[in-house]
This record gives structure tokens, sequence and C-alpha cells, in this order.
């Protein structure tokens, strides 16, 4: 099970006892009745318009909500669990293809994973999702509350309620419960945009909420926390996480608007600049690529990431001399940052594929003279490949892809040059990669 291992202390916080301070707990029988003189309280016609009575309500909510878990954190060893909470019925339980110890309370299961609380399990509420209730009541207070003279005391509550469902979403998705997890995360959201909270704003919650919704592939769930966390946090990959799932859900019409959009916020971003004239290629609208990259190019004439891009659009034009004015673009990237070895790639593997064509052609040309022309020029062509992806896989420390293509490619080159000791090496580092 993928884990969210970030916010998890930070954002619920963790309670813990002074030495002269005594743990009482909730008392579970009594707010039992506490909750069923409540449901009288809100049915009688007269009390049910008073906001008070919403509050004490949503109040009790959150004491159901948090009965047998108020000492409770992530994270914390059974010692500590056992002296605010007494004796449990010890087991051993597998879950997710892992095995936990279990702490085996009246209401409640415990489970730990290395002496460490990973997760509980309820066996008996008070009340059915009471902070789904406690959200109603808080709500119904504030709307009841004409003058205002309960706005700082429902504020507080409603910060109280967000620190319970983020508890109870970390837990549902320990658990793999990643529906109900995400749907405690979209109502802290929902919270922070109701006017007594002053426009509240929580950019985890938002981005997690993103997270799990992709991890469920629910991609236009996802797009809407995104589109969310782009006005709040100034972070371009924000835009590309929305391009991919646009992508997923086969709308490269939004995806490529995503990314202009991205353009016009971040103009001199790679990573920006590069999906744009990615997508373009992709759909086949390369003149409005290629005003793109001149214009990031006017405005950036040093960096040679934007050269190789341009490069790569001249390549899909239908120009007769497109091979030619993208080896020119290419080998200005490479002249203007030396460490781009997929420049070097490319340039290498356009030399290996005329080079290719040639001795093709060769092998079915008749006349004698003519079929030892293409010979040579295809030996030349593969000379000139050579010190490119020699280069290419020099620099290359990371993309292991690239590093396996290039190999594969050396090996054809060297073979056909007859570099037999190259060509050896190749292999072996090819197997061994």
């Amino acid at each position: 099970m993928k884990r969210i291992l970030i916010f998890c202390l930070t954002v619920i916080g963790i309670t813990s006892l002074n030495a002269q301070d005594v743990f009482v707990p909730i008392n579970f029988s009594s707010l039992e009745k506490k909750i069923i003189k409540s449901e009288a309280e809100i049915a009688d016609p007269k009390k049910s318009l008073d906001p008070k009575i919403w509050v004490k309500r949503g109040e009790l909510m959150l004491s159901a909500s948090d009965v047998d878990l108020e000492q409770v954190y992530e994270g914390m060893n059974p010692t500590n669990l056992t002296l605010f909470y007494k004796n449990p019925i010890i087991t051993t339980e597998d879950f997710d293809g892992k095995s936990f110890s279990v702490y085996t309370y009246e209401r409640i299961k415990f489970y730990f994973d290395n002496n460490a609380l990973a997760m509980w399990n309820r066996t008996k509420s008070v009340y059915e999702n009471p902070t789904s209730e406690a959200f109603k009541c808080f709500n119904k207070a504030s709307e009841l509350d004409k003058a205002g003279k309960l706005n700082l005391k429902i504020f507080e509550d409603f910060n109280k309620l967000k620190v319970q469902l983020k508890k109870n979403g970390i837990n549902a998705y320990y658990r793999g419960d990643k529906e109900e997890a995400l749907t405690y995360f979209e109502m802290v959201l929902i919270i922070n945009k109701l006017p007594v909270l002053n426009g509240q704003i929580d950019t985890i919650m938002i981005q997690y909420s993103g997270i799990i919704a992709r991890e469920m592939n629910q991609y236009e769930r996802a797009i809407k926390h995104y589109d969310d966390l782009v006005l709040v946090d100034n972070q371009p990959n924000t835009y590309l996480l929305i391009k991919e799932d646009y992508l997923k859900l086969k709308d490269t019409v939004s995806a490529v608007a995503t990314m202009e959009k991205a353009l016009l916020k971040y103009p001199d971003t790679l990573n920006v600049v590069a999906n744009l004239v990615d997508l373009y290629i992709r759909t086949n609208r390369i003149s409005d690529g290629l005003k793109t990259i001149e214009s990031t190019i006017a405005k950036n004439p040093e960096k040679g990431e934007f050269y190789y891009w341009k490069g790569r659009l001249q390549l899909n034009t239908t120009d007769e001399d497109r091979i030619t004015k993208a080896l020119a673009s290419y080998e200005e990237s490479i002249k203007k940052t030396p460490s781009l070895y997929y420049a070097y790639y490319d340039i290498g593997y356009i030399y290996f594929l005329q080079g290719q064509d040639l001795f093709e052609r060769a092998g079915d040309e008749k006349d004698k003279v003519y079929r030892e022309e293409m010979i040579t020029l295809g030996n030349e062509n593969y000379n000139k490949s050579l010190p490119n992806l020699e280069k290419a896989l020099e620099l290359n420390t990371s993309n292991r892809d690239i590093q396996r293509e290039t190999l594969d490619t050396l090996k054809r080159v060297y073979y056909k040059l007859q570099m037999t000791e190259k060509y050896d090496e190749a292999s072996l580092k090819l197997k061994n990669l």
C-alpha cells in the first residue's frame, strides 16, 4: 500500500499530557445519552432555531469522532497506548500483505507495525459518520446566527473538525480505503471555502486530494483540485500534472490549453516550454510550436535546451531541408549547453538513420559505381554518428532508457564498421545495464 508520509504528525498534532495532567477519557455511555437528548432538541421547532443548540450538537459530534482516540497519534508505541487505554486483547492479523500486532478494545482495534501505530478500525460507534453530522451542525449554526455573535465559536469548532477530518482521512488511507480518505480531505477543502473561515487555504490538503484522486484514476476529480492549486501555489509542475491528467482522459485540446496557460505564467521555464512543444508535435501543430520556440529563444538566447526543441520541431515539418535545419539547431544547442546528452544522441541517431538508409539502398542497387558511392556515403554518415553517440553515452549518467538505445545503436554502427573491440565493449555494457 502506498503511504502518505509527510504531513501526518504536522497537520493533526500530537496530544500529550503534562506531568500534572490526568487523562479523563470521553464517557461513551454519557455521550450516547447526550446525543439522544440532542436529537430531541433539534426536533423541537422552537429550540431548533437556536444556533447554540446546533453548536452544542456539533461539538457532541466532535466528541463522537474522537472517542477512544483522544490520546492516539500515528507512530505511537504500544506502551504509550496502554498507558492511557489500559489492557487490550493482543493478537496478530495479516493485512495488505503485512502482519500487524493488533490491540483490541471494546469498541476499537489498533494496528501496530514494528511497534508503531499504523492505523485503527472502529468496531462500535456512538454515531454513524459524526464528522459529516458535525459539518452540517456548524453550517446550520452559522446560517441561524444572523448577527454573527457565534462567529468566533463556529470558526474554532470548524478548525477542530478539520483536525478530525485529517486524522480520519489519514487512517482511512492507511487502511486502503482511498475513497473514504479523499472524502474526508475534500470536506476540509469545502470547510475552508466557507465565509466563516475567512478564506483559509490548505495547499497540502489540495495537493494530497489531487494525488489520491490520481491514484484512483479519477482524473477529472484530480484536475479540479490541481486547478485550485495553481491559484494559490506558484509551482509550474502543477500545470504538468493537469496536462498529464487530460492526456489520460484523451483530451489533447485541454492538455495543450493547460500548457499554453502555463507558458503565459512561466515563459522561461524549460519544463513548461518542452512539454508544450512536445504537445504541439504530438497534435501536429508544428507552426504553433515554431512560433512559441522562436519567441522563447529570442528571450533566452543562451539556453541550449530551447534550440534542441526547435530542432525537434523542424524535424516534424514538411520542408525538404528539415534534417539540415534540425541538425543546425541541435549543433547550436550543444554549443550553448555542452552537457545536453540527448542533443548529441539525436544528432548521432540522425546520421545513423541516414547511413542505414544508404546501405539498404546500396543493397538493392544494380549499378556498381552508384552502389559503391552509396556505401561510401553510408560509411561517412556512420562515422559522423559515432562521436555524437559516444558523447551522448559519456554525458548521460541517469537516463537508462536512452543509455540502452544509445548502446544498441552504437553496436550496430561498430558492427557495420567492423570495430570488433568496440562492439564487444558496447555489448557488455548493454548486458550489464
